[in-house]
């Protein structure tokens, strides 16, 4: 899944959020320990893999790419997938298409 937003006040936009969270029901509200973390438990035996796509606002900065891109990993690992990549609409085409590609 390849999630698209532009970066709004520091995040992904109100739409991009609202269907993120629409996709809570795919695991189950049961928690197991991990190591010293607490996730949740699959509800399914495979999720598709995540990937985002982002475009800068005029105000943001480096940090909100990170703290956006580590949101989305996190996420990743409690659906039990992998995250592949975070890009740029400013990223070179050939590059981005290179990222989606491998995928």
């Amino acid at each position: 899944v390849l999630f698209a937003s532009p970066v709004i006040m520091g995040f992904t936009s109100a739409l991009l959020k609202k269907t993120h969270e629409k996709l809570l029901p795919l695991v189950h509200p049961y928690l197991e320990f991990v190591q010293t973390e607490v996730r949740h438990l699959a509800r399914y035996e495979k999720y598709p893999l995540m990937a985002l796509l982002l475009e800068k606002g005029n105000d943001t900065d480096e940090e909100d790419i990170k703290i956006i891109s580590d949101i989305y990993r996190r996420d990743a690992i409690n659906f039990k997938t992998q995250f592949c990549f975070t890009k740029l609409t400013s990223d070179p085409l050939g590059e981005v298409a290179d990222e989606i590609d491998s995928v």
